[in-house]
């Protein structure tokens, strides 16, 4: 103290000033040293939060595949179900079972002309099965009974609507077992055959018009 005391003015400014960079140094040097240690602990904490939102993200999107695979599979099990169901309604089964053969069906051939060019207006297309004893004449699908009434040839008839275009038509000579409103299902009793032998008349209308049952119904099904 006693030296510095005996320094010329001049040196001891200068040895002042010198101490004075050197702390200021060491000053900034620590604060440095704080900041770079704030930013790195900044630094680990955006990537902690950075794979903390990542295994999050991850879990939402697994979670949202999930839900979207179990709504993909709920709809491609309704479409089925509602199309199953349609198919219940399509009046492609047989309408008679038991002892039964066909004796008369329509044809699609275009008739010829008579000698006067002149072509006769064909029935409405029917399907003529002969059945026996213990047969059982049935809704060739499911729908509602619109209609049963007389029939002048072949003594009772009843209409069926299937909702989807189709009406079926089924003729036979005793009481009906199902009355209009009735909803029935395929394959459901409509007529039951008492006699030893007789017939059956099946017609198809789609659309209002009369088409040939032959072109709907699954002989093998």
């Amino acid at each position: 103290m006693e030296n510095k005391l005996h320094m010329p003015k001049k040196l001891l400014i200068i040895h002042i000033a010198v101490g004075c960079v050197v702390l200021l140094t060491e000053i900034a040097l620590v604060v440095t040293i704080v900041q770079l240690r704030r930013l790195s602990a900044a630094t680990d904490l955006l990537a902690s939060q950075k794979e903390e939102m990542s295994i999050v993200m991850t879990r939402e999107q697994n979670e949202m595949q999930e839900q979207i695979t179990l709504l993909s599979n709920q709809l491609a099990e309704k479409i089925a179900k509602e199309e199953a169901e349609a198919q219940l309604f399509y009046p492609k089964g047989l309408p008679v079972s038991g002892k039964a053969t066909i004796l008369s069906q329509p044809s699609n051939a275009v008739p010829d002309p008579d000698e006067e060019g002149q072509v006769e207006e064909e029935q409405d297309p029917i399907v003529v099965f002969n059945v026996q004893h213990g047969a059982k004449v049935m809704a060739a699908g499911k729908g509602t009974v619109v209609k049963v009434e007389d029939d002048d040839e072949y003594g009772r008839r009843v209409t069926i609507d299937h909702g989807n275009g189709y009406l079926t038509v089924y003729r036979y000579n005793d009481n009906p077992k199902v009355k209009e409103g009735d909803d029935v299902s395929i394959g459901q009793l409509l007529f039951e055959v008492n006699y030893v032998s007789s017939k059956v008349g099946y017609q198809m209308m789609y659309d209002k018009d009369f088409i040939n049952p032959m072109d709907v119904m699954e002989i093998n099904g």
